[in-house]
């Protein structure tokens, strides 16, 4: 219910669209939202392996519009992985970016509720978790999306996650603590573009874009 709450505050074009929910008569609550025919990023290249580097940037580029509103609005999406971004078909358009899924959002300014996150839980996918996420050290803001925006970037382009080991302990580990190899080791990627992927991948918010809009510009 917070989920689609915060969701259906959001009006921008690349983010899922909510148009009603409620609780059905024994309870249940459900919602719906707009059909998308296409596939998840996640789906897309386990299928047919990485994207191009002018692909990854036009879809990208749509989601960091998405993320701007809900920014703007003081909503942290806490969990942007490969899965949570859709490439739709919209308007006879193909490749129409879609951010879903804003299971995790929270209202930066919201008290914690207790009952919804408990001390010292991790919230989000460890593969493209922030570091701040992954040590809890500090509350997640607008940079900690940039940084997994970065980490999707990553596996978008080279077919594999920034840090992939099989323990998600050790990947969160990484997160804090190692330094990504570059892209460029596994793919043809532009160094221009690689550039933009190693700056949202910083350990410190302080290092990377201050706001998805330069991210976007870059």
């Amino acid at each position: 219910e917070r989920e689609v709450k915060a969701t259906a505050k959001l009006s921008h074009w690349n983010s899922i669209e909510i148009f009603d929910y409620g609780h059905a008569d024994d309870g249940t609550f459900y919602y719906v939202m707009e059909f998308l025919p296409g596939m998840n990023m996640q789906e897309m290249v386990s299928r047919y392996g990485p994207l191009t580097p002018e692909r990854v940037i036009h879809l990208l580029a749509q989601t960091c519009d998405a993320l701007g509103e809900a920014h703007e609005m003081g909503l942290v999406h806490r969990d942007i992985k490969p899965a949570n971004i859709f490439a739709a078909k919209r308007g006879g358009l193909y490749d129409v970016a879609k951010l879903l899924d804003f299971g995790l959002v929270k209202p930066v300014t919201s008290i914690e509720n207790t009952q919804l996150t408990q001390e010292g839980s991790v919230t989000g996918s460890p593969l493209y978790m922030s570091p701040e996420q992954a040590t809890g050290d500090s509350e997640p803001d607008g940079r900690s999306d940039i940084y997994c925006l970065g980490a999707v970037a990553y596996f978008l382009l080279t077919g594999r996650a920034p840090f992939d080991y099989k323990q998600p302990i050790k990947v969160l580990i990484a997160h804090s603590q190692e330094t990504p190899t570059p892209p460029s080791d596994f793919a043809d990627v532009p160094t221009d573009l690689e550039a933009v992927v190693m700056k949202c991948l910083e350990k410190d918010p302080n290092e990377r874009f201050s706001n998805v809009l330069e991210m976007r510009n870059a």
